[in-house]
């Protein structure tokens, strides 16, 4: 039976980068060099007390990474000021050759949100993944 809470749409968004996957996952595996890219963060991520925190356009967020693996999974969970989490899972996968890979967003829709503005959200990771695979190597 659905909750009231159960997420009720998502879509995935890819990025190929024209970098081998083992530099592209110790890039993406490091917290800190998420502000170059996410513009959510508004370019800064710090640590405090073991937590990593940014200063973005939705106020003061913690951010809670999955620890580094060498499966690519990037996951990562956002607590809002107000308590609300938003779980973002994002996997780096190998291409065959071993001189690219992809990077997968899956953006949830969380309850409430609105067409335009699950829209207006894809279209800002859009937006970031394109300015990751300026970072890390175009095809």
């Amino acid at each position: 039976m659905a909750s009231s809470t159960a997420l009720t749409d998502s879509i995935t968004l890819g990025v190929s980068l024209a970098c081998p996957w083992d530099k592209a996952l110790a890039f993406l595996s490091d917290p800190a060099h998420m502000p170059q890219w996410a513009s959510g963060l508004g370019g800064s991520l710090t640590q405090e007390d073991g937590q990593w925190i940014a200063e973005g356009p939705l106020g003061r967020v913690s951010i809670r990474f999955e620890p580094p693996n060498d499966l690519g999974v990037l996951d990562h969970t956002v607590t809002l000021p107000d308590g609300q989490q938003s779980y973002n899972p994002m996997r780096l996968i190998r291409d065959a050759g071993g001189s690219a890979c992809i990077l997968l967003f899956t953006l949830l829709r969380q309850p409430g949100v609105r067409d335009e503005q699950f829209q207006a959200d894809a279209d800002w990771v859009r937006k970031d993944l394109a300015t990751l695979k300026a970072l890390l190597g175009q095809d």
